[in-house]
Order: structure tokens, then C-alpha cells, then sequence
């Protein structure tokens, strides 16, 4: 029986080890997230899949922005549930600062709490200007979009 639940045990201790980099999100996490009022510095919040190429377009564009500029707050938010394959991912782009995958709350929930005009496309990107400005694009964008929608207007 012992032989039988060893290779579970290991299976178990090896995703939570891989996934020991991403915080669960729930819905209360993704309102915070989401609220423009809790951002004081300029935030990018990026929503991401492992199986989205535009996104990781996106992330490496957010990882260039954040090496140029200290200031700029990167919070990572893999659209599915933490695995140890996510983590090599943002790793590749550069990415340091907050990763999130989605917890145990239902998808949609968390989705909505995020960004309740978001219809679940990604790229998804939050850009919040840091004095309570925000914008929400889909899709990929290039550096001047980006630097303008984190502008305070």
C-alpha cells in the first residue's frame, strides 16, 4: 500500500514546489487587484496563459518597461490554476514582482472581480497611472501605447 502512495506523495510535493511561486487568487485578491484606488505607484496588471502567444508578447514588452523604469509595479495573473510549467514561463520574459494564477474561486468570479467589462480575451491588460487613473486594453500592445495609458492624465 506504502509502494502505491509513494509516487502520489512525490506527484503532489512536486507540483507544489513548482507552483510555490504564484499566490492564489480569489475573488476579494482580484477586486484589490482590480481597484484603482489601491494602486499608489504606476501598476501593470497582466493577464496571461501559458497557452497565449500574444501574451507573452505582452509580458516581455511589461518586463523591458520595468527594467527601464523601478518605479513601474508588474503583477503577473495566469488565467489558469498555478503548475510548475507557469513558472519557467515568466522566468523567461524577466518578470520579477507578483505572480497570481487563479485559486479555487470559480473562474468567472475571479474574472469579474478583476475586470467586470472583461469578456475573458487575452491578452487583458490593467494599467493604472498610480493617482487613481486606469486603463483596461485587450490585445497586444507596443511600448507607447503602454507608456501612455500609465501616464497620469
Amino acid at each position: 500500500m506504502i509502494n502505491r502512495l509513494l509516487p502520489l506523495a512525490a506527484l503532489l510535493f512536486a507540483t507544489a514546489a513548482g507552483a510555490a511561486g504564484f499566490a492564489p487568487l480569489d475573488r476579494a485578491a482580484a477586486r484589490d487587484l482590480g481597484a484603482p484606488e489601491r494602486q499608489r505607484q504606476p501598476t501593470v496588471v497582466a493577464l496571461w496563459s501559458s497557452d497565449c502567444v500574444h501574451c507573452k508578447k505582452n509580458l516581455a514588452l511589461f518586463a523591458s518597461l520595468a527594467k527601464a523604469n523601478p518605479r513601474l509595479r508588474v503583477v503577473t495573473v495566469a488565467t489558469e490554476p498555478a503548475s510548475p510549467a507557469l513558472e519557467p514561463l515568466l522566468d523567461k520574459t524577466g518578470i520579477a514582482g507578483e505572480r497570481y494564477a487563479y485559486g479555487n474561486d470559480a473562474p468567472e468570479a475571479i474574472a469579474y472581480a478583476l475586470d467586470p467589462a472583461w469578456a475573458g480575451e487575452l491578452p487583458r491588460t490593467l494599467l493604472f497611472d498610480g493617482r487613481g487613473g486606469v486603463r483596461k486594453i485587450s490585445g497586444v500592445l507596443d511600448q507607447e501605447q503602454a507608456l501612455r495609458a500609465l501616464s497620469p492624465r
